[in-house]
């Protein structure tokens, strides 16, 4: 603060206004500069556009989702055992160019090696999948065959 004498000898305090006009003039500045790059941040939204209404069949008769259920030794695709993975590779493509919705759902059991798994799925999605999910494995809802 800044203070001057009177012609009475009184003293005056005076704020000082030059660094506050600086300090606003480069969070201007700053504001300038950053605001274009926050506008190029920003999501972009895209206005819908209509798809053609189903028909009646189609809404009744939603596609089953293809699971596929991998145990030790068994690899079932929506409920049939499939022999080996060369067998799962030809019926996914044999079936996924039919449907519409290629999402595929996986469960493994818990006591397989990780790296299988992941296999199992670099070949489901090599093979047609668009989406896969990973679900918990269910003992009680998977069978149990032994083998013959």
């Amino acid at each position: 603060m800044a203070q001057q004498q009177t012609e009475h000898g009184e003293e005056l305090s005076e704020v000082n206004v030059i660094p506050l006009a600086d300090l606003a003039l480069v969070l201007l500045i700053i504001m300038m500069v950053i605001s274009p790059m926050i506008a190029q941040t920003l999501m972009h939204v895209k206005p819908s556009e209509a798809t053609a209404a189903l028909t009646q069949p189609e809404v009744t008769q939603p596609e089953t989702p293809m699971i596929i259920s991998y145990a030790p030794g068994q690899l079932r695709l929506n409920g049939e055992l499939l022999a080996t993975s060369l067998d799962l590779v030809r019926r996914l493509d044999e079936l996924m160019p039919k449907r519409k919705d290629k999402s595929v759902i996986l469960t493994a059991a818990p006591t397989l090696v990780h790296g299988d798994v992941v296999a199992l799925m670099d070949i489901i999605r090599r093979h047609g999948a668009d989406s896969l999910s990973m679900v918990k494995w269910d003992t009680e809802s998977v069978p149990e065959e032994t083998p013959s």
